[in-house]
């Protein structure tokens, strides 16, 4: 088994970095940002959106005008989260209850500035659902609007911005250290002093999620023990920045 994880480790290692894309932070206006990771290991997508937390937000992908149609919108009200697309109307309708892809996996207020961090697959298989590739320099146009309060109505401001996702936009962070690998019962994330918490997420190599949390200096050991034998993939990711680690189970 070691010698079989050791290769699959060496394997991954040689491949995986090269399937990882980023539009790094988008400014979108002066106070809301956006960011998309693509994580070609396991095909999920996270985004990181960060903006006023008294106001609805939303970002239109790959859409060139607000008469665009079938064209991707992630929206963040009063409700919740939501998936929504362009059709030339005021209102994005919802791609309907069955075709909700966002997952939230936190949402934070600190000082007055709401920061969500979701994720969904690549490719949804939602014909309104914007594709993620792990391509090299693919274009990547957005368009933002956010209201002048949590309910959502006609948008206070709104404008368009200019992305790209690329391998060069995800930044590496070597001052992270996790310990000890390969791990038996618990794994330790050691954090640079710089960085107060970060979202961490475990996958296995077949891409099932095992483990995901928002972790910080004080609260920074995974319980393993549970875990099968095995290589597994973990991201740790902030607002600005993200790094991808290789695990061994022993």
């Amino acid at each position: 088994m070691k010698k079989t994880t050791l290769i699959l480790s060496l394997l991954i290692s040689a491949f995986g970095f090269a399937q990882n894309v980023s539009t790094g932070v988008v400014q979108l206006a002066s106070d809301f940002t956006v960011n998309f990771q693509v994580n070609g290991t396991t095909n999920k997508v996270t985004m990181t959106m960060v903006g006023p937390s008294n106001v609805w937000l939303a970002v239109a992908l790959d859409a060139s005008s607000m008469g665009s149609t079938n064209k991707d919108v992630v929206i963040y009200d009063s409700t919740g989260l939501q998936d929504r697309y362009l059709n030339g109307q005021a209102t994005p309708p919802t791609d309907g209850a069955n075709n909700q892809d966002w997952t939230e996996s936190s949402n934070t207020v600190a000082s007055d500035v709401r920061t969500i961090v979701a994720t969904r697959d690549l490719n949804t298989n939602d014909s309104k659902d914007y594709v993620f590739t792990t391509a090299n320099n693919t274009s990547l146009p957005l368009l933002w609007a956010k209201g002048s309060s949590l309910s959502l109505a006609y948008h206070g401001a709104r404008g368009s911005a200019a992305s790209t996702l690329g391998n060069e936009a995800i930044s590496a962070l070597p001052e992270f250290d996790v310990y000890p690998n390969p791990a038996d019962l618990e794994l330790n994330v050691k954090f640079p002093t710089s960085i107060q918490k970060a979202q961490v997420a475990v996958y296995s190599v077949l891409g099932s999620l095992v483990f995901q949390a928002e972790l910080d200096q004080f609260n920074s050991k995974i319980n393993t023990s549970d875990w099968n034998s095995g290589v597994y993939i973990m991201n740790i990711s902030t607002s600005d920045f993200s790094e991808t680690k290789r695990i061994i189970k022993q």
